[in-house]
């Protein structure tokens, strides 16, 4: 991917996340965008892993409405072939930090194809 993709992936994670603006965070992603997290949301069927679609995007969103006050801190971007890894911190009100992880893989037009979460693994318990 060029610089003006990676750039849009690290506004989105920088502003979009770090203020709970879900046109911010969903802006990068094609229509079609399939979403890979581990945490799917209250109102899904847990089986379905990877929802389809912007609107789902915003639906794996629970730590904006979770944890209120949740900060991000990018700390580092990969590219390579298609994709975009972004390396991030977490820190939520309560003191815990953790570290995680989003691959995104970049259709030809530019925008998220393709998007999982990595969660470190004492956030999984």
């Amino acid at each position: 991917p060029d610089e003006t993709v990676i750039e849009k992936r690290r506004r989105h994670r920088d502003e979009g996340w770090n203020t709970g603006d879900l046109a911010t965070i969903t802006e990068p992603s094609a229509e079609d965008v399939v979403v890979g997290s581990p945490f799917p949301p209250a109102d899904r069927d847990p089986a379905k892993t990877a929802p389809r679609g912007r609107d789902a995007l915003r639906d794996t969103s629970p730590a904006l409405r979770r944890t209120p006050g949740i900060r991000y801190t990018l700390d580092a971007v990969g590219a390579g072939t298609g994709a975009v890894v972004l390396v991030y911190t977490c820190r939520a009100p309560d003191g815990t930090v953790r570290r995680d992880a989003d691959s995104m893989r970049v259709g030809a037009a530019g925008g998220v194809v393709g998007w999982t979460c990595h969660y470190s693994l004492d956030s999984m318990s």
